[in-house]
């Protein structure tokens, strides 16, 4: 099994692995990374881990308010306005498979890609194959520790809090032993706090359309129709971002959107629990596999912070760490 970042990187992969000449030296190469890998993380788990220390984070001087609490649906956005959010850097680069092109081979390639990028978007409006979607809400909330407890919104207007969810988020194991929940009023202030949620997605067209590209052996097509959905459902994230920013009354500058799968929360069963607030699959037919992956792949779920001090951060933990831990979980 070979990890690949995207799909031009599985095709060099299978180049190499194509050629008798690469082939064993590649699977060698793959096998020493693996063994170093794994035999490191068996020897730091085999030293007792000292209990991290909390972040010293004050509490945020202004608590905003939603207009609403619980979900909202939005339908239909803009693929225009959406795509003003596209990190063309990141297409081109990333997505599109130039992160190593320099100089004058890069400036013929941006110029290629742009042309590029202007006839898939105006096909796309067309055609519809690419539909931004989401859903969002805003729930009472405070931190319990590591956890942030989550609260039914109209048990609070009561007076009675009752607890409808909680999140239990890593912590960093060194550093400035930074959590999620530590940007948190905590449990039992008299003021509660308020945190968003934010699920979004390019539609299922986008993966039929790579589907059906792939079919019809049209290869090129498909990768770069991939890499557009991918890049616009991040796009659509970063334009409803700040739409929940402009309704809490806050500077578009504030806060953080905090993904599950990246470095602050890097495990992805959370994704079930968004689902229980958010309605992703009635409204907008959206599944997660076995694994906690989003389907279609071209969507991505988020909890935004408000909290003035809050930045993004890794908790320290490797991919091969979790991976252990988890296996180490279900032996249990």
């Amino acid at each position: 099994m070979f990890y690949c970042k995207d799909a031009f990187e599985g095709l060099a992969v299978m180049d190499t692995l194509s050629d008798p000449q690469q082939r064993t030296a590649a699977l060698e190469a793959v096998q020493r990374e693996s063994d170093m890998e794994f035999n490191r993380a068996a020897a730091e788990a085999a030293v007792p881990a000292a209990a991290p220390r909390r972040a010293q984070i004050a509490p945020a001087v202004v608590i905003p308010r939603p207009p609403i609490w619980g979900p909202r649906v939005v339908r239909d956005m803009p693929l225009e306005m959406v795509m003003q959010h596209l990190s063309k850097n990141e297409l081109f680069r990333l997505s599109w498979g130039a992160k190593n092109t320099h100089g004058q081979a890069w400036e013929k390639l941006q110029a290629e890609y742009e042309e590029r990028l202007d006839r898939m978007r105006k096909q796309a409006v067309q055609e519809g194959w690419l539909r931004p979607q989401a859903v969002y809400g805003y729930w009472p909330a405070q931190a319990e520790g590591d956890d942030l407890v989550i609260f039914d919104p109209g048990s609070v207007a009561s007076g009675s809090p009752a607890e409808i969810q909680r999140f239990q988020f890593p912590r960093q194991l060194n550093g400035e032993f930074l959590c999620l929940a530590d940007y948190f009023l905590p449990l039992g202030s008299p003021q509660m706090d308020v945190v968003a949620f934010q699920v979004v997605t390019v539609g299922l067209e986008a993966s039929q359309r790579f589907d059906r590209l792939q079919e019809a052996g049209d290869y090129s097509e498909a990768y770069f129709t991939h890499g557009l959905a991918v890049q616009t459902a991040e796009a659509t994230a970063e334009y409803l971002h700040r739409h929940i920013l402009r309704e809490l009354g806050l500077p578009l500058e504030q806060g953080k959107r905090y993904s599950w799968g990246y470095p602050a929360i890097p495990e992805l069963p959370d994704h079930a629990k968004v689902f229980e607030l958010l309605p992703a699959e009635s409204e907008l037919g959206m599944s997660l596999t076995s694994a906690y992956q989003l389907v279609p792949e071209q969507s991505t779920a988020a909890v935004i912070v408000h909290h003035p001090a809050a930045k993004y951060f890794n908790i320290g933990e490797s991919r091969v760490d979790q991976l252990m831990r988890s296996a180490a979980g279900g032996q249990s």
